[in-house]
Formats: C-alpha cells, structure tokens, sequence
C-alpha cells in the first residue's frame, strides 16, 4: 500500500511545462529554424524567417515573449552585446538542440504518414507546410 504523500510515477511538471510550451502557436516553428540555422540568430532574422515560414505576421509582444519563455525553460541562450544600438543573439542550449531532434523527427514522421494515408487530420486544423 503506498504512503500518502508518495509519488506515483515520475515527476510530470517538467513535461507538463514543456507541452505547455510546445501548444503556443509560434514555439515549435521558433525552435526549429532556430536549430536549422547554422549560427545565433538576432531578433529580427527570427521575425522575418518565422514570417517566411508560416506566411503570417507576428506581433513584437508575442515573440519577446515567446522567446523569454523558452529562454527562461533552458531551450534557448540569449546573448547580449554591450554595443549601440543595442545587439542581442538568440541560439538553443544543448536541451534546445535535443528538444529540435526531437521535433525535427516528428515532422519527418508526420510527413511520412501523411503521404501514407495514415494520420486522418482533422479540417479544423490548418497544418503549416514547409
């Protein structure tokens, strides 16, 4: 019988956060063109590339704040540079690089299956295209 107050299973916050995360419309395509991208990306080369990915435009408040969420959860660094105008570089940390393997694999998935025939998506939702 267990005690009360012993854990059943493996601690899920970390995982609840991260899917959390991941469900915000502009997270899961930041990581990605961050992790193709072959050096530190600055903020404005992260608007416009989000841009040209998805074809629709994002609001400045949003993606400030999507990039401190995912700098404060460890996927991303944020370096700043002590110039005028000011600089500051975005690339993932060795979490953010595990996290895009992942998601670079669950798209090569999801592409597979969709000209498969074997994932029924739902016309509700409008999957983004490469």
């Amino acid at each position: 019988m267990k005690q009360q107050g012993e854990a059943v299973g493996p601690c899920l916050r970390p995982l609840e956060s991260v899917v959390r995360l991941l469900s915000h419309q502009w997270t899961i395509p930041l990581i990605l063109l961050s992790g193709r991208s072959e050096s530190s990306l600055r903020y404005s080369d992260i608007r416009n590339g989000l841009v040209k990915q998805l074809h629709n435009g994002i609001s400045d408040s949003t993606l400030s704040r999507t990039l401190s969420e995912l700098t404060d959860l460890g996927i991303l660094n944020r370096k700043s540079f002590d110039e005028v105008p000011p600089r500051v570089e975005y690339d993932l940390t060795d979490a953010g690089q595990g996290l895009f393997q992942i998601l670079n694999e669950l798209g090569e998935w999801t592409r597979e299956q969709c000209h498969l025939g074997g994932l029924r998506i739902p016309n509700r939702y409008n999957p983004v295209s490469d």
